[in-house]
């Protein structure tokens, strides 16, 4: 696996961040890059010209709570993983362009995603905080989401492949993930035919569409694990279900995973989507860490659009 400056991490509470700094710490070590730690402190408002001398005071106090934060992460990483390189920044703003602009030259960004069973402001279903979507939407890196309540004595990564740009861009980097931490990788290319109603009067010729399109996405698997194993000599897997949707079905095949790797968006996402349906309802729903492959396109754009992160507001 290629080498990169910093492997990103966005810090909150450290209790509450204990799983994707550990996580973080262990994908720098594999990278040989440091690990770069991010607080961001947004401004206080003013509720008028009389309070603005509080805001100014407030400010600061948010700044020293936030630089203890990062350094006691540090600390951590520093006992648990002293081979690794850690800097620290508070940063004023609000996190989104905060971590965007740290991210422009890393390999890597992760955050975390807390439990969120119990409160009373819980959305069933949505479980991920909008910081965490936009970076996978918006950064120019991969993007790694790690739950507190990861597995443990889990074992293998888990790719999802369509035969898109970004699902190549997706299994490569799964590949290598797979090959630096020892696991074999299971791609899985989910089949989900929409047959003309008419059809149901023909079982056997419904059954002989099915039978096809399985055939062809086994070959389209083949053919793009032939050329990556050649690079990344992993063992594989490979897991073509009929009638699943690809979200269920990578959700399936990832319990009980080290990794789920998707790109950000496949052939079924809207041409101008940043973030496809099935990695958004992969990164609500997955147990395990999950991480979001952008495609050279969207880096491209980034690069071009020095503005983005300034406006992410």
């Amino acid at each position: 696996m290629s080498s990169s400056s910093k492997v990103v991490v966005g810090v909150e509470e450290v209790g509450t961040a204990a799983a994707a700094l550990r996580w973080a710490a262990a994908a720098a070590r594999r990278r040989g890059a440091a690990l770069h730690l991010v607080r961001a402190v947004p401004y206080p408002v003013a509720a008028d010209a009389a309070t603005a001398w509080a805001v100014a005071g407030l400010l600061e106090d948010l700044e020293e709570a936030a630089r203890v934060t990062v350094e006691e992460a540090a600390a951590v990483v520093r006992a648990e993983v002293p081979d690794v390189a850690v800097t620290t920044a508070v940063e004023r703003g609000a996190p989104r362009p905060v971590l965007l602009r740290a991210c422009e030259d890393a390999a890597l960004v992760v955050t975390g995603r807390r439990r969120r069973e119990g409160r009373r402001w819980a959305v069933p279903g949505l479980r991920l905080g909008s910081t965490s979507l936009f970076l996978a939407a918006h950064a120019p890196c991969p993007t790694a989401v790690v739950a507190e309540d990861a597995p443990v004595g889990a074992r293998g990564v888990v790719v999802g492949f369509d035969g898109s740009p970004a699902a190549v861009g997706a299994l490569e980097v799964a590949a290598a993930e797979a090959e630096a931490m020892g696991e074999a990788l299971r791609v899985v290319h989910a089949v989900h035919l929409q047959l003309d109603p008419s059809l149901a009067v023909d079982p056997g010729l419904c059954e002989q569409l099915r039978e096809d399109a399985v055939r062809r996405a086994r070959e389209v698997v083949r053919a793009a694990v032939q050329e990556v194993v050649a690079v990344h000599p992993v063992p594989v897997e490979q897991v073509v279900p009929a009638d699943a949707f690809a979200s269920d079905a990578l959700l399936d095949a990832a319990r009980g995973a080290r990794l789920l790797v998707v790109g950000s968006r496949g052939h079924g996402a809207f041409l101008r989507a940043l973030l496809g349906s099935t990695s958004h309802a992969v990164l609500q729903r997955a147990e395990v860490p999950v991480l979001v492959v952008p495609d050279a396109e969207r880096a491209a754009a980034h690069h071009r659009r020095p503005d983005l992160a300034a406006s992410a507001g």
